[in-house]
């Protein structure tokens, strides 16, 4: 197999506008370079200020530079018959495929991306961006942001991604283009290329614009890919073929990306969002009181008529949380529905539960900490806010709890936050809360290190 292992610097303006600047290739057969390939490239228009400082490519270097449309066809016949290979590729593939729709050439390689390999590869690595990943393993990079020294050291960390693959993982990282024939002939693949592989939703309508499914996902573009390419069940086909439109809403929170979801769901209850029961808050945490008086706690099944005090995507889902808190707030195992059979539980053996089980320990003491719990899963009555990524660089994006609630959520400018904690009240989105919206901010504390709390007096 063959692989064009490319980078690209571009003009950098908005990257719906991103033109080329520089490009280089190497190709490669894993192994070792066949051919390489370097020109830099007239944009017909300015390089950006930052661009220059960081790249230290200017106007007047690329001035008799020639222009993209008279090196095209050299660059379609230098990586024909290649796998298109990029340290995100993402970016490069994607603004090369603009520069030749602009021409009015459809330009499609299947294409694989060297971050993501390398994480999976080469784990436990801190950063995967060029310049920390080949300090780390100690390859050479001069003259960072310029293409062929980016694509030479990229090319090498490909080499020891190759020499690391003996169970030939490699080629499931290789994605391939979508066949267009599968799809509904009113869906808009360019459009496709402009959606960014950043965290939010995304929405997908028939051809009568009824809106017909909503996911999120922390890689938009990824996500909404594997749904076209998806042929793994007779319900994936079928959508697959339905959707006629895609629009989606950037979050950079992945929690406010999963309160949108669940509440677009709720409110416009989409075809397949209804048979994907994956989706749904199916099961709850529900509490009872036994003959002796000891709240019993226990997953299962939501019925309507049913009051959770917490919900989750499954049996499986509700278990994990709850064998969580049965250890933190050290309840009985047999109690939380956690250990079967009419014998003290495991942990009242190993000296860890204090006998509730076997009817040892004070039922009062007991019950005491089973409010611990519930009042914790309500967070206590408080009102603060949770603050996380925003949709670019210079915002927060925000969720409130108020009174112990979810309140809404929104996005502010860092300085805005950073001034005054009230200054949030501008900028809320507000929401009436349920029980799915406090499952949701919960399991996201328990799991999103990164999440901060403001609170508020």
């Amino acid at each position: 197999m063959k692989y064009a292992i490319v980078d690209i610097e571009t003009t950098g303006d908005k990257p719906i506008n991103f033109k080329v600047i520089e490009i280089a290739i190497i190709l490669h057969d894993g192994k070792r370079e066949i051919d390489r390939y370097s020109t830099l490239v007239n944009p017909e228009e300015r390089i950006s200020p930052f661009i220059a400082r960081l790249t230290g490519i200017h106007d007047s270097d690329v001035a008799n530079a020639p222009k993209f449309y008279e090196v095209a066809k050299e660059i379609v016949e230098f990586t024909a018959g290649a796998v298109f290979v990029a340290h995100n590729v993402s970016f490069d593939y994607g603004v090369i495929r603009r520069e030749y729709r602009r021409l009015g050439y459809d330009f499609r390689l299947p294409h694989l991306c060297t971050v993501q390999t390398s994480r999976i590869l080469l784990p436990g690595h801190k950063s995967y961006g060029l310049k920390n990943i080949t300090k780390a393993l100690n390859i050479p990079l001069n003259g960072h942001h310029r293409a062929i020294n980016d694509t030479e050291a990229t090319a090498k960390l490909f080499e020891m991604l190759y020499e690391k693959d003996e169970s030939n993982e490699l080629q499931t990282f290789i994605k391939k283009e979508i066949n267009p024939k599968v799809l509904h002939p009113s869906l808009d693949l360019d459009k496709l290329d402009e959606i960014p592989n950043k965290t939010g939703i995304y929405r997908f309508y028939n051809d009568k614009n009824e809106l017909i499914y909503i996911g999120k996902s922390i890689h938009i573009r990824t996500r909404v890919e594997q749904h076209l390419k998806n042929s793994k069940t007779k319900k994936a086909l079928e959508m697959r073929e339905v959707i006629a439109d895609i629009s989606y809403e950037l979050t950079g929170s992945e929690l406010i990306a999963l309160l949108k979801e669940s509440d677009e769901i709720k409110k416009h209850q989409p075809v397949y969002n209804r048979a994907q029961r994956t989706n749904l808050f199916t099961h709850g945490l529900y509490l009872h009181k036994d003959q002796r008086g000891y709240m019993n706690l226990v997953v299962k099944k939501n019925v309507p008529a049913g009051h959770p005090i917490m919900t989750f995507t499954s049996i499986q889902n509700g278990k994990k949380y709850l064998e969580f808190w049965q250890e933190e707030f050290q309840l009985c195992q047999r109690l939380c529905g956690l250990h079967t059979g009419a014998s003290a539980c495991f942990k009242y053996n190993i000296k860890e539960c204090n006998g509730a089980c076997i009817g040892e320990e004070d039922v009062e003491e007991y019950n005491k900490r089973v409010e611990s719990l519930i009042d914790d899963l309500n967070f206590k009555g408080d009102s603060f806010l949770i603050t996380d990524k925003g949709r670019n660089s210079g915002e927060y994006g925000f969720v409130l709890i108020k009174d112990g609630q979810y309140a809404g959520y929104g996005f502010i400018p860092r300085y805005q936050l950073a001034r005054r904690k009230e200054n949030f009240t501008k900028h809320l989105r507000k929401k009436k809360s349920n029980r799915d919206f406090q499952s949701i901010i919960k399991m996201q504390l328990h799991k999103n290190s990164k999440l901060d709390i403001h609170h508020l007096d």
